[in-house]
């Protein structure tokens, strides 16, 4: 898996305070992307992990490959350890 495209995004919280990080292509195989995935930071700091769509999160994954999504996603988009914190 690679992460490619990555940009980071720039816009207020919602009211719900969610953040969106930042957005991008997800290199599953040489024969599979998965374009525009975004990565979210909750009010309580934890960071998640949305496919594309706009009404549903429509990618699925188990907690492990989720974590290592969410954490090269943060790497890609230059965000680190210091940064990560709400």
């Amino acid at each position: 898996m690679k992460i490619r495209s990555a940009r980071r995004v720039h816009q207020a919280p919602s009211p719900r305070g969610f953040s969106t990080l930042g957005k991008f292509n997800l290199q599953v195989t040489d024969d599979v992307t998965i374009c525009d995935c975004s990565l979210v930071r909750a009010p309580d700091g934890h960071v998640l992990l949305y496919g594309p769509g706009r009404d549903a999160n429509t990618l699925s994954v188990s907690p492990g490959h989720r974590r290592s999504i969410v954490e090269m996603a943060l790497s890609a988009l230059g965000i680190f350890d210091d940064q990560r914190a709400a």
